[in-house]
């Protein structure tokens, strides 16, 4: 089977046109290299190696600017840190000695109204009973 088609038309991706003053953007690659890696699989197309190693720099930039980035927030983050621990123990401390509190008031609360309903039995009930039912006039509303 003899054709007079082009490779890319054989493949399906129609005639390609290259622009014919591509301006070369650094970094270039020798001329003989870019031949050689655009012959290199047979059936495709002269690829224009200087657009891709464009492409490839760029990124290479952005991923540098990224890295660049990260090991800053890595630094003050490392800086903040012992900061932060340092406070985070003291808050916990504050929450520990709040919590202690609360616990002795509401033992001597207890303790208070056992004392109260043993010395004063009907006053503690009758007490009681408005209290439930302050809380049930609550839950209607």
């Amino acid at each position: 089977m003899t054709s007079s088609a082009s490779p890319e038309e054989i493949n399906g991706i129609g005639p390609v046109s290259v622009p014919a003053a591509t301006p070369k953007l650094e970094p270039t690659m020798p001329k003989a290299t870019e031949t050689a890696l655009s012959m290199a699989i047979p059936g495709l197309p002269a690829l224009d190696l200087s657009k891709t190693l464009a492409m490839q720099k760029e990124q290479l930039d952005i991923y540098r600017d990224l890295l660049e980035t990260l090991a800053a927030s890595e630094q003050e983050s490392a800086a903040l840190f012992p900061e932060l621990s340092k406070s985070l123990v003291t808050h916990i401390s504050t929450l520990n000695r709040l919590k202690d509190d609360l616990q002795s008031v509401f033992t001597r609360i207890r303790a208070l109204k056992s004392h109260f309903q043993n010395e004063y039995p009907d006053t503690f009930d009758y007490v009681q009973s408005l209290h439930v039912e302050e809380l049930d006039d609550e839950d209607d509303e």
